[in-house]
């Protein structure tokens, strides 16, 4: 089978290239998603193109499998630009296809609209889905006029051209089937790490401060602001004391920690900016819980976030717009979207029951199962989905091989 893949933003030249030389992976907490895409390909004998979107173009080819960064034409444009720049992608995505011949073609969510995806089907090549992250935030629902006419749009896609959808929530099969694509076939999937430099039974050194860490983009609409807020009412009150690591890069990150300082929060708040991998297990090793208060304007899937928090064996303060309640809620104290308030009382919760903080940290032992079992990985996923499309049977595969 000839396969084409759309894996979004990332450098997947890079990633393949030391993939091939064997350094793939070093330095990073998850294994991507394009390295066991490769894998899985050549195992099964596979042909394939890779696309990402990266700004640096270039490609690399091994053997029968190529990756190729294609930059977006009009990247980071807002209001009209960005649309056009999304279908001007699509179509020039679905030309490479046909170029490449390809039988099948996958494409990760944030490539493009989803509607524009029909013109892979045009050009007579079946077209699958694979959900990073959800069409709309849980809850919220899209309401404007033009993300209403896009949903309407996209769910056209999934009912009548769509072949098969990969997700990483039960969250994205229920919105890829929304509007009534309910018979259209689900092959979840979760993300897979190494356990290696994971501390799990690692107690924090100290039982005060209550130590969190946020791990993610530093955008507005992670919820970073709402941590300098909670931050504050915590420190309003003669209760729990906090301290909170932000680790991560974005484009409010020069924002925030000016934020953090005119709040006075500087010995509270300590915007540490992106880690490499060492430093971020040692602050998680360092924390008692990690929070995800990512707010109702960000469509997340299921943060990789959280599963490494659970392979740190500590509990995870988040609502449901994460979608991790359906993955890891045994491990989860739960807050409200977008409520600064309940945010401050799960915290209280957790800090204030020792009792109740352990039981969440125990769990953390039976949710990390999932992120380091090979038969759920995206590559077990995408080799269930080859198989359906391509109404073959295939020999069972022994998936922790290929990692």
């Amino acid at each position: 089978m000839r396969v084409f893949l759309a894996m979004g933003p990332g450098d997947i030249v890079v990633d393949h290239d030391r993939q091939a030389a064997g350094t793939s992976g070093r330095g990073e907490t998850s294994i991507t998603f394009s390295s066991q895409a490769v894998r899985l390909l050549r195992a099964r004998g596979h042909s394939a193109l890779l696309v990402s979107s990266h700004a640096r173009q270039d490609s690399f080819r091994d053997g029968d499998i190529e990756s190729r960064n294609l930059p977006k034409p009009f990247a980071g444009r807002g209001g009209m630009g960005f649309h056009l720049s999304q279908i001007l992608y699509a179509l020039r995505l679905a030309r490479e296809a046909r170029r490449f011949r390809a039988d099948l073609a996958i494409i990760d969510s944030g490539t493009t609209h989803w509607f524009m995806l029909s013109a892979f089907s045009v050009l007579g090549i079946p077209v699958a889905a694979n959900f990073h992250n959800v069409r709309w935030p849980h809850g919220f629902e899209p309401k404007g006029r033009v993300a209403r006419l896009i949903r309407a749009m996209d769910s056209r896609f999934f009912r009548r051209r769509a072949v098969a959808v990969m997700g990483c929530s039960p969250e994205c099969a229920a919105q890829a089937r929304a509007d009534g694509a309910d018979a259209l076939p689900f092959f979840p999937w979760t993300a897979q790490f190494s356990a290696t430099g994971f501390e799990p039974d690692r107690l924090p050194s100290a039982a005060e401060p209550f130590r969190l860490v946020f791990a993610g983009r530093v955008e507005r609409s992670k919820g970073v602001f709402d941590l300098v807020t909670i931050a504050q009412a915590l420190a309003a009150k003669d209760g729990v004391r906090v301290h909170v690591d932000i680790c991560g890069d974005g484009g409010a990150l020069e924002p925030l920690r000016q934020a953090v300082k005119d709040a006075g929060l500087s010995g509270v708040i300590d915007v540490r900016g992106r880690l490499e991998r060492p430093a971020l297990l040692a602050a998680y090793a360092d924390s008692h819980a990690v929070i995800v208060p990512t707010r109702g304007d960000f469509c997340e899937g299921m943060p990789l976030v959280c599963a490494e928090a659970m392979l740190a064996g500590r509990p995870v303060i988040t609502s449901v717009l994460s979608n991790a309640l359906p993955v890891i809620g045994e491990s989860i104290e739960a807050a409200q979207p977008e409520s600064v308030p309940s945010y401050v009382a799960a915290i209280e919760r957790l800090a204030g029951d020792p009792a109740h903080w352990q039981s969440l940290r125990a769990a953390t032992a039976t949710c990390r199962v999932q992120f380091l079992d090979r038969s759920r990985s995206y590559a077990a996923s995408m080799d269930a989905l080859l198989a359906s499309v391509s109404g073959k049977p295939v020999d069972a595969l022994d998936y922790a091989s290929l990692f």
